[in-house]
């Protein structure tokens, strides 16, 4: 049945004020052709009356006008809704085609999008000469009106931007980008729905300004065959669409557009929805022509918010880096600006979701224990943290350290006091802010305020944990002292009240909960042991604790006991018994509904299955632990490390472009919570620079390789085994390239830092002197790499006899004699090289090469071809066709005598 036009709601699609610029193209440089223009500076001439049939659609009353079209409210009696329509414009201008191509565009655009913060398309047409868009209609309006129609607080706007932002989101996961991202084109509904449309401007992320900047005619039978309209041209030569207030640098200068430029746009419009002021100077910004204008007298700057304004710092430093005027300085992602912006509104919705929950506090107060009681006060909080990290406390360190005679004590003093610091200041914070929403403002209810408390004082304890291992320093926990450090657990769980209340309860009765939490802080002990590496020691504390966390049968306890159990297990090497320890320790985090405690025990068992090439569990996990992510909301940390380890499995599995997407996605989670000089980027970076010289985009693996480099320098200093190793890697990547020289550099820097902290006669400083020894071999210097060969076959001997490890030195004493034409005496260090038979093919193929060479050079043909055949056929069997191709080559070369 038709409803009466009369009793039609007035939702308002699209709406113009001063807050709502229309989109207009604006002159890309002075000289390039007249400014272009869609007309979109005056209102449009009245389309269509009311009562009009537009294809199968009755239409009902106009609703509002952009730049491009009119929409209508309209009537679809085929499937008995109401829908908007939007209409080309009908006022005949020059651009007709245009307008046509545009409006099918953001018809494809925001059909290849499928998400509640998009507005869905119905249906396309032609209804003469003009194109229709049938789309939702929205009881509402735009997000610019739903600003002005009160006062909101800071907390509203970001949630609805946040909305509005996953919007984008979506679009980009299907290589869109919007380009005009305002909040004329963000809709909210009187259910507070919110909803991005406008997708006039999308375009392809990567398309190119030529791409797009040719006016092309296009009629109604192409604007609906079988042509992609995204790909087509759309913008007349020399303009660049954009709303002003809001378009990114490049986007004025003309540049491809890019997630990145949505991002802006984003950041522009909540900067003015929280502060009431624009961002930065629209003319300034609007004169730009290209990338130098950006360090010039006349360049924009973002202007700093207002200090008076009462928005947290965090949201003002995660708009501020989104505003930034250099793409590589924002975000790397829309999503991870999302995360850096949510993630303290998350935690606040799920505390406010549990104050209804509230009840049952004072019973709850009262069986805290003696962790509740130590935390009353809320002006007590930075006494408490000293009493675990203090001056005493620091000064104890630094003894510990120093007295170790490390070279590493005095930097990683300062390392691990700074770390300390800050998570001692983040802990009095939290503190006292749990403190004061109950006691000062009266925000928050009581069980909430014990909820977060004992929480704290859990962290508390592990904090103390960590400080008295780092009290009993020796040389080894020198090196790994940040570890235990950075494992400590996020002080963010605690402001995620919901999810603690979501957890199996502690029980009841004070006896056996005094009982929980004596065995949590000794589990805890445990825990930093084994991130410390002292596993005999986690070992015998750990035995003892088995029976009394069984019985008290609580879940989350018995899987952090299980968790324990399975680490220590993989550090020792025993990786099968790990992962049956793991996998029950996945089980009880479940039956506790510990999410975030599961995901940390199934990213470990996901590694562990991993190495055992057992890919179909690891899988099973890898979905697993992404599933609890989802329902917790995110967490960017924490998925960061899964990312690494789905990366790997990827890559253990051979799906290559699988691990470099998500090496990315942990680096861009890594960057939106992490410090710059945090291990874990440095970890990343490392692994996108191995992965990337594999693939073979040798140039941007020695570039990654290098920035992780300094990257490992930042966070652990010059002279620490990660760094050893980070010039072993970009050693053998330069390599790669050719570029012998340079990586002979890195070599040879790796083997002094471990002269330096091992001792110059061990067996990491021999292993290193081989990879010095392929360098010079690579560069013809055969006299010094015959003298570094033997240096390292003589110290392998001394320290590491009958190892594996001795057949690279024997190969390169070997290939060095072949390279100073010294064939016969080559002969016997390279039998013994290709003796060792259990080191992968391509290993034993190059001594086996060496080998045959050396025969044929030496007189023996029979045998040299013999070897040569061997080694082609192991080239064979380790898939490196070139090599095998080359042996094979060498042959026809070498024949048989008769």
């Amino acid at each position: 049945m038709k409803a009466r036009t009369g009793e039609e709601p007035d939702p308002t699609l699209r709406a113009r004020g001063p807050d709502e610029e229309a989109t207009r193209p604006l002159p890309r440089a002075q000289g390039e052709g007249a400014p272009g223009t869609d007309g979109s500076d005056r209102l449009p001439r009245p389309g269509p009356p009311p009562s009009v049939q537009v294809g199968r659609y009755l239409l009902l009353r106009p609703l509002g006008a952009g730049g491009m079209g009119v929409v209508y409210a309209a009537y679809d009696p085929d499937l008995d809704r109401k829908v908007a329509l939007k209409l080309l414009r009908p006022d005949g201008h020059a651009d007709s085609e245009v307008g046509r191509a545009r409006l099918l565009r953001e018809a494809q655009a925001m059909a290849r999008i499928s998400h509640p913060h998009v507005i869905p398309v119905f249906d396309v047409g032609v209804w003469g000469a003009q194109v229709f868009l049938a789309m939702e209609l929205i009881d509402g309006g735009t997000l610019g009106q739903w600003l002005k129609q009160a006062p909101r607080s800071w907390r509203e706007v970001l949630d609805v931007y946040l909305a509005a932002g996953r919007g984008l989101v979506a679009a980009h996961a299907v290589g869109l980008v919007h380009r005009d991202f305002k909040p004329a084109n963000v809709l909210v509904d009187g259910r507070g729905r919110v909803c991005v449309t406008d997708f006039g401007l999308a375009r392809q992320v990567g398309t190119t300004p030529g791409d797009e900047d040719t006016t092309e005619t296009l009629g109604p039978g192409e604007l609906l065959g079988e042509r992609r309209m995204l790909d087509a041209p759309l913008t007349a030569t020399g303009a660049v669409m954009g709303t002003p207030n809001y378009m990114s640098p490049e986007q004025v200068m003309g540049a491809g557009p890019d997630a990145s430029t949505d991002q802006f746009s984003f950041c522009a419009a909540l900067y003015y929805a929280l502060y009431g002021q624009r961002p930065f100077d629209t003319e300034r910004m609007q004169a730009l022509r290209s990338p130098s204008d950006l360090s010039g007298p006349r360049a924009p700057s973002i202007v700093e918010p207002p200090h008076e304004a009462r928005v947290p710092a965090w949201v003002r430093q995660a708009v501020m880096r989104g505003l930034s005027l250099r793409p590589q300085d924002r975000y790397p992602t829309l999503s991870a600006l999302l995360d850096a912006l949510g993630q303290e509104q998350r935690r606040a919705r799920k505390r406010r979701a549990l104050v209804v929950a509230g009840v049952g506090a004072m019973g709850l107060a009262l069986g805290a224990g003696a962790l509740y009681q130590r935390s009353q006060v809320c002006a007590g909080s930075d006494a408490l943290m000293a009493e675990v990290w203090g001056p005493s406390q620091r000064q104890r360190v630094e003894q510990a350290f120093l007295a170790t005679g490390s070279p590493l004590a005095a930097g990683m003093t300062e390392r691990v006091a700074k770390a300390l610091d800050a998570y001692a200041s983040a802990w009095s914070r939290q503190h006292t802010e749990a403190c004061e929403a109950t006691r000062v403002s009266g925000t928050q209810p009581e069980a909430l305020r014990v909820e977060r408390v004992v929480c704290l004082e859990r962290r508390r304890n592990d904090a103390r944990a960590v400080v008295e291992l780092l009290a009993t320093a020796d040389r080894p926990l020198v090196e790994k002292a940040l570890t235990p450090v950075n494992a400590l657990p996020a002080l963010g769980e605690c402001a995620d009240v919901a999810a603690l209340g979501e957890q199996q309860r502690l029980p009841e009765e004070p006896a056996k909960r005094a009982e929980v939490e004596r065995l949590e802080a000794r589990l805890s002990e445990v825990k930093v042991l084994v991130d410390g590496g002292r596993l005999t020691q986690a070992a015998e504390k750990l035995a003892p604790l088995v029976t009394g966390v069984q019985a008290t049968g609580y879940a989350p306890l018995m899987a952090r006991l299980h968790l324990q159990q399975g680490w220590m297990r993989e550090q020792l090497g025993a990786s099968a018994e790990a992962a049956v320890s793991l996998r029950q320790a996945a089980f009880d985090a479940e039956a506790g509904r510990a999410d975030r405690l599961k995901v940390l025990i199934l990213n470990r068992l996901l590694y562990v299955e991993e190495g055992l090439k057992h890919f179909e569990q690891a899988d099973v996990w890898s979905g697993l632990a992404d599933a609890t992510l989802r329902r917790m909301g995110g967490d960017a940390a924490l998925e960061a490390e899964v990312r690494i380890n789905q990366g790997n499995l990827a890559s253990a599995k051979g799906d290559l472009s699988r691990a470099r997407a998500l090496f990315d996605e942990a680096q861009a989670r890594a960057e939106s919570v992490l410090p710059a000089g945090h291990p874990l980027r440095a970890r990343i970076t490392f692994l996108q620079g191995g992965l990337a010289t594999r693939m073979g985009d040798k140039a941007r693996g020695v570039a990654l390789l290098t920035r992780a480099l300094a990257q490992t320098e930042a966070a652990v200093g010059p002279l620490h085994p990660d760094t050893a190793r980070r010039h072993d890697a970009l050693s053998w990547a330069l390599r790669e390239t050719g570029d012998a020289a340079q990586a002979l550099t890195h070599a040879r820097a790796a083997v002094e830092i471990r002269k330096t902290l091992l001792g110059a006669r061990t067996l990491p400083v021999a292993e290193g002197l081989d990879e010095v020894g392929m360098c010079l071999l690579e560069l013809g210097r055969y006299d010094e790499a015959l003298r570094v060969y033997e240096e390292a076959l003589a110290m392998k001997q001394q320290v590491a006899p009958g190892e594996e490890t001795l057949q690279y030195s024997h190969d390169g004493v070997g290939q060095a004699l072949l390279g100073l034409g010294r064939a016969k005496d080559a002969i016997a260090p390279l039998r013994r090289a290709v003796g060792y038979t259990s080191l992968p093919d391509e290993t034993l193929a190059d001594s086996g090469f060496a080998l045959a060479k050396a025969l044929w050079d030496a007189g023996e043909p029979g045998p040299a071809r013999q070897e040569a055949e061997a080694a082609r056929v192991r080239y064979v069997r380790a898939t490196r066709e070139p090599r095998a191709a080359e042996v094979a080559r060498w042959l026809e070369a070498h024949p048989a005598p008769p």
